[in-house]
């Protein structure tokens, strides 16, 4: 079944909402020195992604309206909810 989205943002955000239970059912099953691996792997992960995005809104004053940076955006998107995943879990266990 093909599912249509407006962009590629908004099918990376569909992406992120689909897999976060996945995600976190398999982040739960680690131990906690791998948690926080992941958690630090998926936060370098963001923080790059989010230097790439910061660059271009820099550069290109409308790129958050312009199609061709869709892609970077929704990547974006899709890091921020691993990290997030993450860090939940992280929360919940220092909690």
């Amino acid at each position: 079944m093909a599912v249509e989205f407006e962009s590629l943002q908004e099918a990376a955000q569909e992406l992120s909402d689909d897999i976060s239970t996945h995600d976190k059912a398999g982040l739960e099953a680690l131990s906690d020195a791998h948690l926080r691996e992941q958690y630090d792997a998926r936060d370098e992960l963001y923080e790059f992604i989010d230097g790439l995005w910061e660059k271009t809104k820099a550069d290109v004053s409308d790129a958050g309206a312009r199609d061709e940076y869709a892609g970077l955006a929704g990547l974006r998107d899709l890091a921020a909810a691993l990290r997030n995943n993450a860090s939940d879990i992280l929360t919940e266990r220092e909690g």
